[in-house]
């Protein structure tokens, strides 16, 4: 029993399968590093884990551990609080540029009957997460002790990667 054939297409499905077939056809065409950058991509958005607590949470335990030995408390605390922030900044930085990679630099604004150009916005999120970033990353390097000059250059190629 076929149950393709037996199952009934709902209209909004019916208007769907153009587009999907569409889909499809552009699929079809993609180097498959790239087919599978995009399905993990999708699976991410459609089970919400973009730009996550999970996500910032793994991102803050990789930076927090270039500072696992300061001992000062007060510093430490300060370093928590920025390295927080910081977590979170990579995770936007990191999905704005997956955005203008995959969306371009420009994108198509549909206002009524008029279609035009604009700047993709993922590109100011970007540069205003890029800035604060490697603001935060250069206020960090200033709570290691001397002795760590090794872990400063460790945390200098997180700020230029």
């Amino acid at each position: 029993m076929d149950l393709e054939k037996d199952r009934e297409i709902k209209p909004e499905e019916d208007q769907a399968l153009p587009e999907l077939l569409e889909l499809l056809e552009i699929f079809r065409d993609l180097p498959e590093a790239r087919k599978k950058n995009l399905k993990t991509r999708l699976k991410k958005e459609a089970a919400g884990e973009i730009l996550t607590e999970a996500e910032v949470e793994k991102e803050r335990k990789k930076i927090m551990e270039l500072f696992k030995d300061v001992e000062d408390d007060r510093k430490k605390k300060m370093i928590e609080r920025k390295v927080k922030e910081m977590a979170f900044q990579a995770v936007a930085i990191r999905e704005a540029k997956y955005s203008i990679m995959t969306e371009g630099l420009k994108t198509e604004v549909v206002n009524g009957s008029q279609r035009y150009m604009k700047e993709n916005p993922a590109v100011a999120t970007f540069d205003k997460y890029s800035r604060a970033y490697n603001s935060n990353i250069d206020k960090l390097i200033e709570y290691l002790p001397q002795q760590q000059t090794e872990k400063i250059s460790k945390l200098a190629a997180f700020r230029n990667a």
